[in-house]
């Protein structure tokens, strides 16, 4: 049986844990040894006793042969068994530690709105190795060129400024592909929605558009008018992040 000064700490943690206004779940060092101590007190409960096995009977023996002595009883170990309360913290507990974990990791890839303006985010656009990026576009350019995802009709794409080192923040081009024409190693746009821009230092490379009734790229989208965009290079994770106001 536990100590009496164990007693004393297992019935106050019974009274954290089950007690109205129960406050253990906040304290996992409490909970661990409550835990610990409930396991104890199960496990020094004396087992019950095991019946013994009925006399075989005996048949005839060589006189003088001494009796054959029986194995003594066998005591079944027991695993100890918590309350079914103290799973039920334990099980809280655990669940609170994997949804912080996950909310890190959410916070981590959601950006907050720099400016406070009341835009939100809609969409991250990953890297689309498979998009032909019209070479009109890219002219001069000579380190890897990356585009993204297609998002309401628009393309997107990043590239190394053209006189800078490997190390100088991208610049993003903009631009929905069924509105441009490529001809003669140049091209025309047959839109207004046409963005270019390039980051500088910590700030990244960005381009804002709203679209209007008469804008020939809202065709493309399912958007309102008046929708404004907003689209931002996140660079650590290589993907374009895109807000609406």
């Amino acid at each position: 049986m536990p100590r009496i000064d164990d007693d004393d700490e297992l019935s106050a943690l019974r009274r954290r844990a089950y007690a109205p206004g129960a406050d253990i779940s906040a304290d996992p060092a409490a909970l661990r040894r409550l835990i610990e101590l409930e396991s104890r007190d199960v496990a020094d409960d004396p087992a019950p006793p095991v019946p013994e096995a009925a006399d075989e009977p005996s048949g005839p023996s060589d006189a003088g042969e001494p009796p054959v002595a029986s194995d003594p009883p066998r005591r079944r170990f027991r695993m100890p068994r918590l309350r079914h309360s103290t799973t039920i913290l334990l099980t809280a507990a655990a669940l609170v530690v994997v949804c912080a974990a996950t909310a890190l990791v959410l916070v981590q890839r959601v950006q907050t709105d720099p400016l406070q303006v009341g835009a939100t985010q809609i969409a991250r656009l990953a890297a689309d190795p498979d998009f032909d990026v019209p070479a009109s576009l890219t002219r001069g350019v000579t380190s890897a060129v990356t585009a993204y995802e297609e998002f309401e009709g628009f393309r997107v794409i990043t590239y190394a400024p053209f006189e800078a080192d490997e190390n100088a923040a991208r610049c993003m081009t903009v631009w929905q592909p069924e509105l441009l024409e490529v001809s003669n190693g140049g091209f025309s746009y047959d839109g207004r929605l046409f963005l270019d821009s390039c980051g500088a230092g910590i700030f990244p490379a960005e381009g804002v558009l709203q679209l209007t009734e008469d804008s020939a790229e809202i065709r493309a989208t399912d958007l309102p008018p008046g929708t404004a965009l907003q689209f931002v290079y996140d660079a650590p994770n290589d993907e374009v992040v895109v807000f609406r106001g």
